[in-house]
């Protein structure tokens, strides 16, 4: 009787102290665990060593871990890989449809839905089922290096059942809201970058219309409001996100794209703001 492919469990990691235990503990299933470790100084790699995974050094920390991607995988051995982030666990229910999916694939990755919270309370609405492709054949999937990117499949990508049971679950996302803010900033300097190295239009009136469009899309199109004082303040801090791409893209390129004069700058950003409002009362 053939045995079923084998299952390989990736965390990335740099000073994740106080979340790999769980995280390892949850993926205890796989044939293995590897933790790619970017040179963490807070006992990460000896918590990691201690329960039985196998540490790999990689560059030192990068908020962009895409671009660690590719070198990680390489290291895995053949088979399947679920790559989980070090603030995330995976439940037993979605161990067990994993096992059962290698048995017999009809894809070559696939998306897992991933139940995000927001200090302690889980985005149920406007954050949800956050599809996540976390499920890869090894060879199948390739990262370009761009944060928050998701990877080039090569073969079918399938998405499981949006199934709070088969779902990653993510309690690290906002559970420390100054970090939470720290990331925000830093991010969106990467997205900016990226954005100016594909030839992004003129940041105005980006930093106006698409904060307000993204807060009003999460909070009301999506139904964040259902999750109360958490959804408006998370669909808030997503709207922040985009200001911050915006004025950052600004700083990259201001001297390509100085903006309108002050008198017509003034009139547009009254204009978006009716047009906002106008909106947001179809709601």
């Amino acid at each position: 009787m053939p045995t079923r492919p084998k299952i390989t469990a990736l965390i990335h990691t740099w000073n994740e102290a106080p979340n790999i235990a769980a995280c390892l503990q949850s993926v205890a299933w796989a044939d293995e665990c590897v933790v790619a470790d970017m040179a963490s100084t807070d006992g990460t790699v000896e918590i990691a060593r201690s329960l039985g995974a196998r540490v790999i050094a990689m560059p030192a920390k990068e908020y962009n871990v895409e671009a660690l991607r590719n070198q990680a995988v390489a290291a895995c051995d053949e088979g399947w890989i679920i790559i989980v982030d070090a603030d995330e666990t995976v439940p037993s229910t979605l161990a067990e449809h994993l096992r059962g999916l290698v048995a017999s694939p009809t894809a070559a990755a696939y998306s897992l839905p991933r139940k995000n919270y927001f200090l302690g309370e889980w985005l149920r609405h406007g954050f949800w089922p956050d599809y996540q492709p976390r499920f890869v054949r090894k060879g199948a999937a390739h990262w370009n290096g761009e944060a928050h990117q998701h990877p080039q499949i090569d073969g079918k990508l399938e998405e499981l059942p949006a199934d709070p049971a088969l779902a990653l679950e993510h309690p690290g996302y906002g559970n420390d809201l100054t970090k939470f803010l720290i990331k925000l900033v830093n991010y969106s300097l990467l997205e900016a970058q990226r954005m100016k190295r594909e030839g992004a239009p003129p940041p105005w009136p980006y930093f106006i219309r698409r904060p307000l469009t993204e807060f009003h899309g999460r909070y009301f199109v999506n139904g964040g409001w259902h999750d109360g004082m958490a959804g408006l303040v998370h669909s808030l801090l997503r709207g922040l996100y985009q200001f911050l791409i915006g004025i950052r893209l600004w700083e990259l390129t201001r001297d390509q794209h100085p903006g309108p004069d002050a008198v017509k700058l003034k009139r547009q950003v009254r204009w978006e703001g009716i047009r906002a409002t106008a909106k947001w009362l179809r709601f």
